[in-house]
């Protein structure tokens, strides 16, 4: 077997750790990976359009028909969540209490349809899901600062617009464009496409944390530290709450759903931490919450094998019993 054999198997079998491992190394050696942080968009735009030739149009506008999923998605995770991780945290550790209520108010991350896909969930519905929370988040993101801290903060809702249509709607449309005119092309290739897409996931995450670290070193203590483990212990909780509430759907699209609770707009938080509480010192703390979260993907990608390995031996019983 080959180097690159090689590779293209331990890619395949440990997905979500080549994220991790690009994220610690990326702590480790800022100097390495920060030239990469200019090219964020660039890395978005590349990730999403190729993680949209695997995507189906037709399954995207069914789960767009379902208002109440969607209605009640979005409240979770704009309204809801941001309220459940300041109110522990203000009780109990208010040094953390800002942070953590900066980074429940994030709309879901630009990149979760790739994460989804790795998951075993819906692409389609991932995507809808982050543009449906980032369209909205304009707009709860000031009214929720204005209620919990009492300071209205302006967010540059036509400069997100425009980000949205560059990073989104721009790759899924020429993906789909290109899908029409060369299926055959983008179906043969179409584990290539997700191994491009998770290498170019792992890069901009790197790029990413590793601007941050140069810029706000933190020094945690164990106090800080049990801080941070017990939301997101408590995150993992909201996580498993969106699962079980979304009962009518599959298993597969109720996963996703759980993972767009969990997996925030990092680019957002920083910047709102860096924009409007650089007096606060809110940034190194926000990366430390953003790697811990990130720390949850395993166990859920872990839940989730075993929802859909359990969904599938149902599925074998039931075909064998109406053939005999």
């Amino acid at each position: 077997m080959n180097f690159f054999l090689k590779l293209r198997h331990f890619i395949a079998d440990n997905q979500i750790v080549l994220v991790l491992l690009a994220m610690v190394a990326a702590i480790l050696w800022p100097r390495v990976f920060k030239p990469l942080s200019p090219y964020t968009t660039p890395f978005l735009m590349a990730i999403f359009f190729t993680s949209s030739l695997r995507l189906g149009l037709d399954e995207l506008l069914g789960y767009a028909r379902d208002w109440k999923m969607l209605a009640l998605s979005n409240f979770v995770m704009l309204i809801f969540m941001p309220l459940a991780m300041w109110l522990p945290t203000w009780a109990f550790a208010r040094d953390w209490a800002l942070p953590f209520l900066i980074v429940g108010a994030m709309p879901t991350g630009l990149t979760i349809a790739l994460i989804a896909d790795l998951f075993g969930g819906k692409q389609s519905l991932a995507m809808l899901v982050s543009a449906t929370t980032s369209l909205l988040a304009p707009f709860t993101i000031p009214l929720v600062f204005w209620l919990v801290v009492g300071q209205s903060i302006s967010i540059p809702i036509w400069n997100m617009f425009a980000s949205l249509m560059l990073t989104i709607v721009l790759p899924f449309v020429v993906a789909m464009f290109i899908k029409s005119k060369a299926k055959k092309f983008v179906t043969r290739f179409d584990l290539a496409w997700r191994e491009i897409s998770l290498l170019l996931f792992a890069l901009l995450v790197a790029g990413i944390v590793a601007d941050t670290v140069e810029s706000a070193p933190l020094t945690l203590g164990w106090n800080e530290v049990g801080v941070v483990m017990v939301m997101i212990i408590f995150m993992g909780g909201i996580a498993w709450l969106a699962y079980a509430m979304t009962a009518w759907r599959t298993p597969a699209e109720r996963i996703t759903i759980a993972l767009c609770m969990v997996y925030m707009n990092n680019t957002l938080a920083l910047y709102i931490g860096d924009r409007y509480f650089a007096a606060q010192h809110v940034v190194p703390k926000l990366l430390v919450i953003l790697t811990a979260v990130n720390a949850l993907l395993p166990p859920i990608k872990w839940y989730a094998s075993r929802v859909l390995k359990k969904q599938k031996l149902m599925q074998q019983r039931q075909f064998a019993h109406l053939v005999t």
